[in-house]
């Protein structure tokens, strides 16, 4: 058995985020509104809307009012429009809290005894939900360049509290530099992606994750399939990514106060 055992947890600030696509007239109509707000609503009270018995099912507005984010005949619920992303994590600049618990697993969630708070070092960040409301000629048709653009809805619930935690057991003291983190970046904020320690990928443990809503945001726009990337594509770049992540960890432990 490990000698000692950590728990990592994130800031107290971060939420969920979720893209998937949408109705374009959806995303047509909002994007050119300033103010927010309405978007929010919409996409709130989208899951009590129901079609007329007399629409064309192929029709996509609702002609008593605004578009609504799904076509006609479709059910919408927010957080489970996500075929794109879908986060709930703490905001990738809050920092780590680190405290050390029993090391036979006893007391996970132990506060008594704090041996970090701070920075850990970046692995990678990867542009999971970058969109432009700059609505394109063609949409969901690939050209020749491999550019697909996809109407798309970012929402997002800004929430304060724990955002879940990661675990470490080893036989030597936490090493703060050899804590990585791999950052999503969005429209609306960047979060927290992964977790690593001494290279080795953390498994996010949700137990506890109790966390209190402050606001929602919301965003629509038109995502370009082809630049967005993927946890997939992440891990299959994972490795190329150490090498400047040794660099960061040198280079910090030789300026760190």
């Amino acid at each position: 058995m490990s000698k000692r055992r950590f728990r990592i947890e994130g800031g107290r600030y971060g939420g969920e985020l979720v893209l998937g696509e949408v109705n374009p007239a959806f995303v047509s109509h909002y994007a050119e509104l300033d103010d927010t707000s309405e978007l929010i609503d919409a996409v709130l009270e989208a899951e009590d809307w129901e079609p007329k018995e007399e629409e064309d099912n192929d029709t996509l507005l609702d002609p008593e009012g605004p578009p609504h984010p799904a076509c006609p005949g479709e059910d919408f619920y927010m957080w489970e429009n996500d075929n794109f992303e879908h986060i709930n994590s703490a905001y990738a600049d809050g920092g780590f809290m680190v405290y050390e618990v029993p090391a036979d697993g006893s007391d996970d969630w132990d506060y008594d005894k704090e041996v970090y708070d701070g920075e850990g070092i970046h692995v990678y960040g990867r542009e999971g939900g970058y969109f432009s409301s700059e609505e394109p000629e063609v949409i969901n048709e690939k050209d020749e360049d491999g550019n697909e653009y996809v109407p798309v809805l970012a929402f997002h619930s800004s929430e304060k509290g724990s955002f879940g935690a990661w675990f470490v057991d080893t036989d030597e003291p936490f090493d703060e530099f050899k804590l990585g983190y791999g950052v999503v970046e969005t429209n609306l904020a960047e979060f927290i992606d992964n977790v690593f320690y001494d290279k080795e990928e953390l498994d996010c443990d949700y137990d506890y994750n109790d966390t209190t809503g402050k606001s929602y945001d919301a965003e629509v726009g038109w995502l370009n399939t082809k630049w967005h990337d993927s946890q997939e594509l992440m891990y299959e770049n994972l490795k190329d990514y150490w090498e400047d992540f040794d660099d960061n960890a040198e280079w910090e432990r030789e300026n760190r106060e």
